[in-house]
């Protein structure tokens, strides 16, 4: 018989931060960067992955959870939940290459532009590292989520919300089929890089390693708008492992 991972399947974890509004429920936390508490039966007792014996909490309330009973962790899964749910990516650096839909943007503030409003955009703070910023298109009426300055709030009524704990990743999906995500990455060196991004090492004069990566892709349900991991599509035009360096603008959209 395989041994069951101590990693819940994607459906359970789905259910579960769902459960909890995609924030942690212990005492109006909000946390939203989420793991999974096993308590009926705790996990050294049985390896399970009921959902109904579950509960979806923050790293620090995870540490504690053995204080809680059956009952308060069965209360934490249905009782009221924080309003907002935000968070924050602490990647601070001097340089990022962007990746979004499948190119490339290096020291393009704009990478993409609009009917002349950014975007996806970097702005720098006082000490010159660069912070990203993102609006979630959306054919539809209601809020989405948005990215300012590194922190991202979700609005609407999200499907699901995913950001592991060690906040390098956000995705956020809606029941109309609007979908973003986003990764940061560190490469240590040119081949590790090369392994995956071989276009970039073009720029290889003018990065520094170790770099960082920001991978971005967003569909928009119900069009023909989608930066996916290989392609940039607007209608009929398709893009795909074009580099943009010392550029004002990158893709810019009428």
């Amino acid at each position: 018989m395989q041994e069951i991972q101590r990693r819940p399947p994607t459906d359970v974890r789905r259910q579960l931060r769902r459960e909890v509004g995609f924030g942690c429920p212990v005492g109006g936390c909000g946390n939203p960067y989420l793991e999974y508490h096993h308590f009926d039966p705790p996990w050294h007792v049985e390896r399970h992955h009921n959902s109904s014996g579950m509960l979806a909490l923050c790293a620090n309330h995870h540490a504690k959870a053995d204080a809680l009973t059956v009952e308060q962790c069965r209360e934490l899964k249905t009782g009221p939940q924080s309003a907002t749910v935000r968070g924050r990516f602490e990647w601070m650096r001097r340089e990022v290459v962007a990746i979004v839909g499948g190119n490339y943007y290096h020291e393009t503030p704009h990478m993409v532009v609009f009917r002349g409003e950014p975007l996806i955009w970097f702005e720098r703070d006082e000490d010159g590292y660069l912070l990203l910023n993102m609006r979630m298109l959306t054919a539809s009426h209601e809020r989405r989520a948005q990215l300012l300055a590194n922190d991202w709030d979700i609005a609407g009524d999200p499907l699901d919300v995913e950001s592991p704990p060690n906040g390098s990743y956000l995705r956020v999906r809606y029941s109309n089929g609007d979908d973003v995500r986003i990764r940061f990455k560190q490469w240590d060196s040119a081949e590790s890089l090369g392994a995956k991004h071989p276009r970039i090492l073009s720029l290889e004069d003018t990065i520094s390693f170790p770099l960082v990566t920001v991978e971005i892709a967003m569909v928009v349900g119900g069009t023909g708008v989608r930066f996916d991991a290989r392609s940039s599509e607007i209608g009929g035009l398709t893009m795909t492992g074009n580099i943009m360096s010392h550029c004002g603008a990158g893709l810019v959209i009428d």
